[in-house]
């Protein structure tokens, strides 16, 4: 009922549910090397092959920008905290504990999205989303179960 409220549209929420499978799909992939090799190396060389694939995006976009502190002070808490660290957490643990209980930190995604969108952006929580969550929370149990 969400896809098109708020400027969303249903490819913007396939190309979510997309990113989210990927995670998945990386998870099952990096663990075996990560155990072979250390976390932080398997994530050394997926960084850099991200970076050199998503460079020309990156110039194309900066050619059409401007500069502002504000942006950048976002930028690089989400790339340093959000997604640095967090990566590195997530790498270490899938090296330990595998990527079944690995994955089920991708589980607390929705509950980030509705955090930050209330907090930063006025965002009102549906019906929808809580049980959309409920539902995540309850496979992530299930998952875990022994």
């Amino acid at each position: 009922p969400e896809v098109t409220t708020d400027g969303t549209n249903a490819l913007g929420v396939l190309l979510v549910v997309f990113a989210v499978l990927s995670y998945a799909v990386a998870v099952h992939i990096a663990g075996p090397l990560q155990r072979k090799y250390g976390a932080i190396p398997v994530v050394r060389w997926a960084l850099l092959f991200a970076v050199i694939l998503s460079a020309p995006y990156g110039i194309i976009g900066a050619t059409n920008s401007g500069f502002g502190w504000g942006p950048m002070i976002a930028c690089f808490a989400l790339g340093a905290g959000g997604t640095g660290i967090a990566y590195a957490l997530a790498a270490e643990l899938n090296g330990r504990v595998g990527a079944v209980r690995t994955s089920i930190v991708t589980y607390l995604i929705p509950i980030v999205a509705i955090v930050l969108g209330v907090v930063f952006r006025d965002d009102s929580v549906t019906v929808w989303a809580i049980i959309g969550t409920a539902i995540v929370l309850g496979g992530a149990y299930t998952a875990n179960s022994n």
